[in-house]
């Protein structure tokens, strides 16, 4: 006899989640896995750039397909082995829930046109495949940038008026609720949180941590202005008992990235007709993403990745991208909810800005504000 189970797959750059759910909506297993196109690039634009090479697309999209078919397996055979003999688990229907490169890799999309301005989406409404033998719907976005990891994201959190969310990664995608529109932006972080330090083995809450404790023990200024000795040698330091030295790069890629989420978040929210320094305007905000769940609301508070007035209101999120998935995948009638969400996107990209660039050259002091 089969038993009918259910697959939820948030394919990010760096990392892949999977989760096995049953007919009775529980979540029986779960696996996470190394992205494997990651020798294809450790970012989005340098897998783009090497898609164009050769068969590189045909490759990622074998490399991905082959990844998530053995967490299948693995999980399945933990499943069997864990009941009883005659029933046979059965994945009978998968959702797909990434950013907008990564789903369209997975679709075979050329990804070319998310390389080169005005950054055209390959494909803008869900598409149905079969992915490692499982009918699987792949979730679109509302943009280039805004995927459909951060649709999924809100479809968990059912966002209300005056709510905020913000997933922080490789990139940091801001999304603010108003009237029924989602205003939404993404801010470029670079490798500051999610590589910076990753080769070491050592991730982006704790390089956070490290630096807030250098800015607290006067090592560095706020400005981040370093001696020649810091510059050649960086900083040996032990931050929530790792061991970890700062260099001038990570310290600098910090820097550029917490005013880049700051100055992104301010406008985004100015541009919704909020006030990102009343405390009443705003009901929640959400922290998502792979760095933004282990992250310190006190450390990004004090590095001024966040606003004081903010933190109150702070809440960290988990994975939301699996974790909207889920309830996709179980309940196919909420699929209809993300055609709605779409069409009430505003896109807005600062990127040429004349206020957002002064506001990014404002922020780069890593302070309260």
């Amino acid at each position: 006899m089969e038993k009918r189970l259910f697959a939820a797959i948030d394919v990010g750059t760096t990392t892949v989640a999977v989760s096995i759910i049953n007919e009775d909506n529980i979540v029986i297993a779960k696996d996470g896995f190394l992205n494997p196109e990651k020798i294809f690039g450790s970012d989005v634009i340098s897998r783009i750039t090497n898609s164009k090479k050769a068969d590189n697309l045909i490759r990622m999209k074998k490399m991905m397909e082959e990844a998530i078919l053995d967490s299948y397996n693995k999980m399945l055979f933990s499943i069997a082995k864990n009941k009883d003999p005659d029933i046979k688990p059965v994945i009978k229907r998968a959702v797909i829930s990434a950013n907008t490169t990564m789903a369209s890799i997975i679709l075979g999309k050329n990804i070319e046109s998310l390389g080169v301005s005005p950054f055209k989406m390959p494909f803008t409404s869900d598409e149905e495949i079969t992915f490692a033998g499982v009918k699987t719907r792949v979730i679109a976005g509302a943009s280039a940038f805004i995927g459909g990891d951060i649709l999924s994201g809100l479809i968990y959190l059912s966002l209300k008026e005056n709510d905020i969310l913000m997933d922080l990664g490789t990139n940091g995608e801001i999304v603010v609720r108003k009237n029924d529109k989602y205003y939404a932006t993404s801010a470029a972080c670079g490798p500051a949180f999610e590589n910076c330090t990753r080769a070491k083995g050592i991730y982006g809450s704790t390089t956070l941590s490290a630096i807030s404790l250098l800015l607290k023990k006067k090592i560095i200024s706020p400005d981040i202005i370093l001696n020649e000795d810091m510059v050649k040698n960086g900083i040996d330091l032990i931050s929530n008992g790792t061991k970890i030295n700062i260099s001038a790069e990570i310290l600098r890629d910090v820097q550029l990235a917490v005013s880049a989420i700051y100055s992104s978040l301010y406008l985004l929210i100015k541009k919704a007709g909020l006030n990102i320094n009343d405390i009443n305007d705003i009901n929640n905000l959400y922290i998502s993403g792979g760095f933004g769940f282990n992250m310190s609301l006190s450390d990004s508070a004090f590095l001024g990745i966040i606003p004081e007035s903010l933190v109150s209101k702070a809440k960290i999120a988990g994975n939301t991208s699996l974790l909207g998935a889920e309830i996709l995948v179980f309940d196919p009638d909420k699929i209809s909810l993300l055609k709605d969400m779409r069409e009430n996107f505003s896109i807005i990209n600062f990127g040429g800005n004349a206020q957002y660039q002064s506001i990014f050259e404002q922020n780069l002091i890593l302070k309260r504000r």
